[in-house]
């Protein structure tokens, strides 16, 4: 009777435990992050895109890819979420070791986004695209493939370099412009 009274009890206080999930309500989840700059480094958040209207966008500053990625949410009715980071576009200036490494570091963002190069900058080059992560997803159903995270710093390391492929902006849509060699400096 105590073993049944015990176990009651026990499954009685586990229930009264287990979290409630709610989403919050005005989410925004990146799906494209651009990086430009080394110090300071300047980041552009697409937000948007598969199942979300009009994509919505931010960017900050800071003197480190940490320091501007803390500086995120940009506004204060948008809570951003980086788990849904799939592309990661740099531009030439970036310190692409250093934003590797913190890419890895950060608790949200993942190894599997693929990395992209913007000759023109990240900023520039997403800043009057209509939907930049539907045209990047269109290229990778074309057959592109774009390193992840992980690959293009495991090139890196052990190369020290990494072909990436580069996209430009055009009538607010991104398309291919070929490959840029990126060479560890």
């Amino acid at each position: 009777m105590k073993r049944i009274l015990l176990a009651a009890l026990t499954l009685l206080l586990l229930t009264g435990c287990s979290p409630n999930a709610r989403e919050p309500d005005n989410l925004a989840l990146v799906r494209v992050l651009g990086v430009d700059g080394a110090s300071p480094v300047a980041l552009t958040a697409v937000c948007g895109g598969a199942n979300q209207q009009d994509p919505t966008r931010g960017s900050c500053r800071g003197e480190s890819f940490m320091l501007a990625r803390d500086r995120l949410p940009w506004t204060a009715t948008e809570e951003l979420a980086l788990t849904s980071v799939s592309y990661l576009l740099v531009g030439r200036d970036a310190d692409l070791t250093a934003v590797l490494f913190a890419v890895l570091e950060d608790q949200e963002l993942g190894a599997s986004a693929t990395v992209w190069l913007a000759e023109d900058g990240a900023g520039d080059t997403l800043a009057d695209c209509r939907d930049p992560a539907a045209d990047l997803e269109l290229l990778v159903r074309q057959g592109l493939k774009a390193p992840t995270v992980a690959q293009t710093l495991g090139a890196l390391m052990t190369d020290g370099q990494v072909v990436l492929p580069a996209v430009a902006q055009a009538e607010g849509r991104l398309i291919l412009k070929g490959e840029g060699l990126w060479n560890e400096q």
